[in-house]
C-alpha cells in the first residue's frame, strides 16, 4: 500500500516538473518570437516562382536566422507594390531597374539592397506569326502593373508607334484576337503561349535584349528613409534573401515546392510545369554573363544605361547615377 502511495506521489511530482518543463519551453518560444523585428515584404506580383528566393528565405527560416519575423503580402490589380511601399504598408519590395528610376523622377528616394536579375526577360510577340517590327502602329498588349518601359521606349526609338492595351496577368487579349502582338516575359507569359500552341519563331518573337536593351530587372529595394533609419534591418533582410536565392540555385525542385505551396494558398492559376520553367528562367536570368554566376550586384554602368533610355523616351529629366541607388 505505501509503494503505490509513493509511486503516485513520484508520478504526480514528475508529472508537475513535466508541465514546468513544457510551460518555460512554450514561454520561451514566445519570447523568441515577440524578440523578432516585424516587417513586411511584398513583391510586385502574385505568388510565382518569380519571387522564389524570398518564398525560400521564408520557410527555410533563413529571415528568423536573422531575427526577423517577415509577413509577406502580395498587391492586387488595383493596388501595386509601389503604393504598399509608399504608404508604408511595406518595407521591402522588388522592382525592375527602370521602374525605380522612374519612381525617384516621381519623388520616391530608394535603395538598391540587392540585384537578383542581371538581363532582360522582355519580348514582343506578333500574331499569325507576324514580325513584331512591321506591327507600325498596331495594338499591343502590355501589363497594367507596368514592367513595360522597355518596350515603350524600344517603340519610339524605332517609329512604330504602337498602341498600347493594357492587360492585367494573362495572353488572354493576344490569342483571342483583340490585339495584334502583346509583350511577355521569358519566363512567364512565353510560356503560356507555348502551353496554348501558339507557334514562335525568330520571325515573330522579338526580344529586347538582342535590340539594346539587356537591362537588369528585378531587385530588391527599400526607401532611402527607412533605410537610413533600420539600417542594420534592411542589411539582414537582404543577407536572409540572398541566402534565399543560393538555396533556390541548389535545390530547384525543393525551391519549386514551396513556390507551389504559395501558388495554392494564394489560388493563383498556374500550373506545376509553368512554374518550373519559370523557375528555370528566372535563376537562368540572375546569372552574370562572364561567370555564369548569380552576383546579385547591380552594376554601375547599368544604372547609367537605364538612366539615357529613359531621358530618350522622356520618362526622366535628369539623368540618375549608381549614386542615387547604393546602400
Amino acid at each position: 500500500m505505501n509503494r503505490k502511495i509513493d509511486f503516485i506521489r513520484t508520478t504526480k511530482v514528475v508529472l508537475g516538473e513535466l508541465r514546468f518543463v513544457v510551460l518555460v519551453v512554450a514561454l520561451a518560444v514566445v519570447n523568441h518570437i515577440d524578440a523578432l523585428e516585424k516587417v513586411v515584404f511584398a513583391p510586385q506580383w502574385h505568388a510565382q516562382a518569380q519571387f522564389a528566393g524570398y518564398f525560400v528565405a521564408k520557410e527555410k527560416g533563413f529571415y528568423k536566422d536573422e531575427g526577423l519575423d517577415v509577413t509577406i503580402t502580395f498587391p492586387t490589380n488595383s493596388i501595386s507594390s509601389y503604393v504598399l511601399l509608399k504608404n508604408g504598408e511595406c518595407q521591402f519590395t522588388t522592382m525592375q531597374l527602370l521602374d525605380a528610376l522612374k519612381d525617384m523622377e516621381w519623388g520616391m528616394r530608394l535603395v538598391n539592397l540587392m540585384q537578383t536579375s542581371q538581363h532582360s526577360s522582355i519580348m514582343i510577340v506578333g500574331r499569325d506569326g507576324k514580325n513584331p517590327m512591321k506591327l507600325k502602329g498596331k495594338r499591343v498588349g502590355k501589363w497594367n502593373a507596368g514592367f513595360s518601359l522597355p518596350a515603350m521606349i524600344f517603340s519610339k526609338r524605332n517609329g512604330l508607334d504602337y498602341k498600347f492595351v493594357r492587360f492585367t496577368n494573362n495572353v488572354s487579349l493576344f490569342l483571342s484576337g483583340a490585339i495584334d502582338a502583346t509583350l511577355v516575359t521569358s519566363y512567364n507569359e512565353y510560356y503560356q503561349l507555348k502551353q496554348a500552341n501558339v507557334t514562335l519563331n525568330d520571325n515573330c518573337v522579338l526580344r529586347l535584349a538582342d535590340h539594346g536593351f539587356d537591362l537588369p530587372e528585378d531587385g530588391l529595394y527599400v526607401t532611402r528613409e527607412y533605410y537610413n533609419q533600420n539600417k542594420a534591418t534592411a542589411e539582414k533582410f537582404a543577407k536572409a534573401s540572398k541566402r534565399g536565392w543560393l538555396w533556390c540555385h541548389e535545390h530547384p525542385e525543393e525551391a519549386l515546392e514551396i513556390v507551389m505551396g504559395y501558388v495554392r494558398r494564394y489560388n493563383i492559376p498556374t500550373n506545376r510545369i509553368l512554374q518550373k520553367l519559370m523557375l528555370k528562367e528566372v535563376l537562368r536570368l540572375q546569372n552574370d554573363t562572364k561567370t555564369t554566376k548569380p552576383s546579385f550586384v547591380l552594376q554601375k554602368k547599368m544604372v547609367e544605361k537605364a538612366s539615357q533610355l529613359l531621358i530618350e523616351g522622356d520618362y526622366i529629366d535628369k539623368p540618375f547615377t549608381y549614386n542615387d541607388l547604393k546602400r
